[in-house]
């Protein structure tokens, strides 16, 4: 845990990191956090995989898929290895799938 420096209405005393590396700073981040430690996603392997998985979302679950999405995305981004930043990109593009398979309005 990191304590901040500087502290708004919404901040918390002291940062929270999960396991995964992911920072909660604020009172809406630490909901945030608890949404992904909630869903667990698979590790698509092909995008029908990821479109099959992603039709039984609901709404919080795919906007939570999409926060995910969103992370793996910029990790990519800034990822060094070759490799690496493909392997994250595709699950990123992956997860993009699964998120547009999902009803958008609960409708199964």
């Amino acid at each position: 845990m990191i304590t901040p420096i500087l502290r708004s209405k919404d901040s918390i005393a002291t940062w929270l990191i999960d396991v995964a590396g992911n920072v909660a700073i604020s009172i809406s981040d630490l909901v945030l956090l608890k949404r992904i430690q909630s869903l667990i996603v698979p590790a698509f392997v092909s995008t029908e995989e990821a479109m099959e998985w992603g039709s039984r979302l609901n709404p919080e679950q795919r906007a939570t898929l999409l926060d995910i999405r969103q992370s793996v995305s910029n990790a990519a981004r800034a990822e060094a290895d070759p490799q690496r930043m493909v392997d994250l990109a595709t699950q990123s593009q992956l997860m993009r799938e699964a998120a547009e398979a999902a009803p958008l309005d609960g409708q199964r």
